[in-house]
């Protein structure tokens, strides 16, 4: 356990946090709050075995406060997820609020259940609570980590070389092209947009990757680049770039 807190009290790892608090407008995505009234911290959203917290793709990491934090791994009681089981009629105030930090004494016993906190009893108050759903501020901004988070774990690659005899990675997504040439610290990427029914692809501008980029994470970059050229939605392509110009 020390040695797997110790990757977090370095350089490598601050610079991604920062990096995708600032993706994410140094605000929670979940309670929409920002420092100094809350300490924001980084959360991922899945783990895998021998990597670093810094190479993951950032599409798999969001920010979340403290407390939200706590509440992701459930180390604080939930506000929210529980599901309302039934109703009781005690005739009295015979109940007790199981909700912590409550205890108020209750005449109707709301039975909840959450899939990982089990069955609690709580007042009629408490369960307009735990009861509501997630409200996330950007629910369309954490749509596109989710696909751009499927576009890097799902994608097949393929290896190709150029005519000077170099080998590059490319794959095919909503039948454009994307091709990644490089290696770890001298990556750079190119699409090629290609219409239904036309044979030919139409090559984009050629991108240099900074250097402490891996590669998952310029699949990601090419994702979103991908994916800012080809929708139709205003508003989607505004917060791909902004997201691009935020993590690049």
């Amino acid at each position: 356990m020390k040695n797997h807190r110790k990757f977090y009290y370095n350089k490598k790892w601050f610079d991604f946090s920062k990096l995708v608090k600032s993706r994410d407008g140094n605000k929670c995505l979940k309670c929409g709050r920002a420092e100094p009234d809350v300490v924001l911290q980084t959360h991922h959203k899945n783990y895998k075995p021998r990597v670093k917290p810094w190479e993951y793709p950032l599409s798999d990491c969001i920010t979340l406060c403290k407390g939200c934090h706590s509440r992701e791994h459930g180390i604080v009681e939930p506000d929210s997820g529980w599901i309302l089981i039934s109703i009781e009629d005690l005739g009295s105030k015979d109940g007790i609020c199981q909700r912590k930090g409550c205890g108020t004494e209750i005449r109707y016993e709301h039975i909840t259940y959450h899939p990982q906190w089990g069955h609690k009893t709580v007042g009629s108050t408490c369960v307009e609570h735990l009861t509501r759903e997630d409200q996330f501020l950007s629910k369309e901004v954490l749509k596109i980590f989710k696909k751009t988070s499927d576009f890097v774990k799902n994608s097949i690659w393929k290896q190709g070389k150029t005519k000077n005899g170099n080998t590059y990675l490319h794959t095919i997504h909503t039948h454009h092209k994307v091709r990644i040439y490089g290696k770890e610290g001298y990556y750079a990427f190119l699409v090629s947009l290609k219409e239904k029914g036309v044979k030919w692809y139409i090559n984009q501008d050629y991108i240099k990757v900074k250097k402490d980029k891996n590669l998952d994470q310029v699949k990601e970059l090419s994702y979103l680049v991908l994916k800012g050229l080809t929708t139709k939605s205003k508003k989607e392509k505004e917060m791909l770039r902004n997201i691009y110009a935020r993590i690049r």
